[in-house]
């Protein structure tokens, strides 16, 4: 088996949120389970920025934060397209990826019950 291709499918389907971003705070990928949490399909998440969903207003200093540290953990309200919210517990890191330092977040959905 070729590990890349385990781990990007593993990833994908994953039951977490995965999202990654550039410094401007763009998404340049998100993993399926984030998409159908959020409702949105993977090209309008795409079109999108942290600050589009992050639904809170310390979320670009946090993210600001992260870029100047590396890493950030914590809780998140996110914003779904059906204007609902969604609290997400997450760690969120650098990586740099083919020469481009990019942002990966990973989280899990914090259900009520």
């Amino acid at each position: 088996m070729n590990r890349g291709a385990v781990l990007a499918a593993a990833i994908d389907d994953a039951p977490v949120c995965v999202f990654v971003a550039d410094q401007e705070m763009r998404y340049v990928a998100v993993n399926r389970y984030a998409c159908d949490l959020l409702g949105y399909d993977e090209q309008e998440l795409l079109q999108l920025r942290v600050s589009d969903i992050a639904s809170y207003e310390e979320a670009p200093e946090e993210y600001s934060q992260m870029v100047a540290q590396a890493y950030i953990h914590g809780r998140s309200r996110l914003r779904c397209k059906d204007g609902e919210h969604v609290w997400l517990s997450y760690a969120a890191g650098q990586v740099d990826i083919d020469g481009q330092r990019l942002y990966v977040s990973i989280g899990r959905a914090e259900f009520e019950g």
